[in-house]
C-alpha cells in the first residue's frame, strides 16, 4: 500500500496562487498568474483558436482524399497509410519530441515554429497535385502528412500546457474545454474539407487552411511568455523515475483504454448498419457525429463537476459506465432483451459520448495531484509539460490500438460479438481502475486523520483528490 506524503494538501491551484513571498519556494507557478482576469480570458480564447486551426486542418483530407486518390488509381490501402501517417507523427511527437521542445523553449516560440511547420506541410501536400508519378506522390504524401502530425502533436501539447498555465486552479475544467474544442475541430474538419474540395478542388482544399495557419504565426509571436527560460532553469532536471511511477501513469492508461473503446467500432459501423438496416454511409457518419457532439457538449460540465467534487470519483464512475454502455453498442448477443435497431445504436453512441470524457478529463488532474502527493508537494513546470505530453500521446495510442484491433478481429466475429466481447474484456480494466481509485481515496482519508490527530492545520481542508 503506497503512502501519500503530506504534499497531498498542496493542491495544484494553491501552488499557483500563493503570494510573492512563497513564490520562490513553491514550484509550479507560471508567470501568467499575474495577469488580470480579462487578459487571462483573452489568452485562453487565443489558445483555443490555435487548437481549432491545428486540428480542423489536421483532419481535412479525411473527406476528400479517398475520392481524389481513386481518381488517380491509387488503392485504398495507400489512402489509409497516407491518412494514418499524421496520427503516427502525432503520437511519436507527443512522446519523444514535445517534452524536449516544450521544456526548452517558450510558448510563443514553440507555437510560432509549429504554425510555420504545419503550414509548410499543408502547402507541400497541395503541391502534390502537380506530381504525376504515382510512386513519388505516395511517398511524398506519407512524408508531408507525417510532418503535419509531428508539428500538430507539439502544438497540441503546448496548447494543453498553456490551458493549465492560465487557470491552474481549474485543471479539469480547462482540460474539458480543450477536449471539447479539439473534438469539435476534429469533427468539423472533414466537413470543411469536403466543401472546399467540391468548390475548388484538391489544391484549394489545402492552400486555404495552410494560409490561415501561416497567418496565425503573427499573434503567436506576440503571446506572453508562459514558460520562461529562467523558470525552467531554476527547477533543474527532470526525474524520469518519479515521472514514470506506475501510480502516476495509470490514469493515462485508463484514458488510452477509453479511446480503444470509442475507436474500435468506427471502421465497422458503416458496413454493419448497411447490412443490418440498409442504412447509408451518411447515416453512419451522422450517428458518429452525434457521439462526438455529446462529447463536446458534456465535457465542460463534467470538468466543472470534477473541479468541485474531485477527479477520482468521476474516474470511478467511468469505470462502471464504459463497459456497461459498450455492451449495448452491438448489442452484445448475450443481452437477448436488447434488439438491434437504429435507435439502439444512436442511444448507445450518445451515452458512450458521455462516458468517454468522464475517463479522459479526470486523467490529467489525478495525474498531477498523485505526482505532487508522492513528491513532497512538488509539481515543477518540467513535470507539468512532460505529463501533458504523455496525456496528449495517450489519445493516438488508444486510437491506434482500437482501429488496429477492429481490422484484425472483423473477419472472425460479427459486430455484436466483437464489440460485446471487448466490453466484457474491459471489465477487467474497470476493476483495476476501481481498486486504484479506492486505494487513493483510502490513503487520503488516512492522511487527513493522521494530520488531525497531530494537530496539523491544513491549508485547504475541503480539497479532495
Amino acid at each position: 500500500m503506497f503512502v501519500l506524503s503530506s504534499g497531498i494538501n498542496a493542491e495544484y491551484g494553491e501552488l499557483a496562487s500563493n503570494n510573492d513571498q512563497n513564490d520562490q519556494q513553491i514550484p509550479g507557478k507560471w508567470d501568467v498568474n499575474s495577469f488580470s482576469p480579462i487578459k487571462k480570458r483573452i489568452l485562453f480564447f487565443t489558445m483555443c483558436t490555435f487548437h481549432i486551426l491545428s486540428f480542423v486542418f489536421f483532419n481535412l483530407p479525411y473527406s476528400y482524399l479517398p475520392s481524389y486518390n481513386t481518381d488517380r488509381d491509387i488503392s485504398s490501402y495507400w489512402t489509409g497509410l497516407i491518412l494514418g501517417a499524421a496520427s503516427v507523427g502525432l503520437a511519436l511527437s507527443c512522446v519523444f519530441i514535445a517534452p524536449v521542445i516544450v521544456n526548452r523553449f517558450s510558448t510563443r516560440v514553440v507555437l510560432s515554429v509549429c504554425a510555420i511547420g504545419q503550414g509548410c506541410s499543408i502547402f507541400l501536400f497541395a503541391a502534390l497535385h502537380a506530381v504525376k508519378d504515382v510512386t513519388a506522390y505516395q511517398i511524398l504524401a506519407l512524408v508531408f502528412r507525417f510532418c503535419c502530425g509531428v508539428f500538430g502533436g507539439i502544438l497540441n501539447v503546448t496548447v494543453f500546457a498553456a490551458y493549465v498555465a492560465i487557470y491552474p486552479e481549474h485543471v479539469a475544467t480547462c482540460t474539458a474545454i480543450g477536449e471539447a474544442v479539439l473534438n469539435g475541430a476534429v469533427a468539423f474538419g472533414p466537413f470543411l474539407g469536403s466543401v472546399l474540395y467540391s468548390a475548388s478542388g484538391f489544391v484549394a482544399a489545402s492552400v486555404v487552411p495552410g494560409s490561415l495557419i501561416f497567418l496565425s504565426v503573427l499573434p503567436a509571436f506576440f503571446l506572453p511568455n508562459l514558460n520562461s527560460k529562467k523558470r525552467r532553469a531554476d527547477e533543474g532536471k527532470l526525474n524520469w523515475k518519479n515521472l514514470m511511477d506506475p501510480w502516476v501513469i495509470f490514469p493515462l492508461w485508463h484514458l488510452a483504454s477509453s479511446q480503444i473503446l470509442i475507436s474500435y467500432h468506427m471502421p465497422l459501423l458503416e458496413p454493419y448498419v448497411h447490412e443490418a438496416f440498409n442504412a447509408s454511409v451518411v447515416w453512419a457518419g451522422t450517428a458518429l457525429l452525434i457521439s462526438t457532439g455529446v462529447i463536446c457538449l458534456s465535457s465542460p460540465l463534467l470538468g466543472l463537476i470534477i473541479d468541485k467534487y474531485g477527479p477520482t470519483r468521476m474516474m470511478m464512475a467511468s469505470c462502471v459506465m464504459l463497459p456497461v454502455v459498450y455492451a449495448f453498442i452491438g448489442p452484445n448477443p448475450l443481452l437477448s432483451f436488447v434488439k438491434p435497431s437504429r435507435v439502439q445504436i444512436i442511444l448507445s453512441l450518445a451515452f458512450l459520448g458521455l462516458a468517454v470524457p468522464m475517463a479522459c478529463i479526470s486523467a490529467m488532474p489525478v495525474t498531477f495531484k498523485i505526482y505532487s502527493a508522492r513528491n513532497n508537494g512538488n509539481l515543477p513546470i518540467l513535470v507539468i509539460n512532460s505529463l501533458v505530453s504523455l496525456y496528449c500521446a495517450s489519445y493516438p495510442v488508444g486510437i491506434f490500438i482500437g482501429t488496429a484491433a477492429s481490422g484484425f478481429i472483423e473477419p472472425y466475429a460479427s459486430f455484436g460479438w466483437s464489440t460485446g466481447t471487448l466490453g466484457m474484456i474491459y471489465i477487467a480494466q474497470s476493476i483495476g481502475c476501481g481498486v486504484y481509485c479506492w486505494r487513493v481515496e483510502m490513503n487520503i482519508k488516512e492522511l487527513e486523520s493522521r494530520q488531525k490527530e497531530e494537530g496539523i492545520v491544513m491549508d485547504n481542508p475541503t480539497a479532495k483528490l
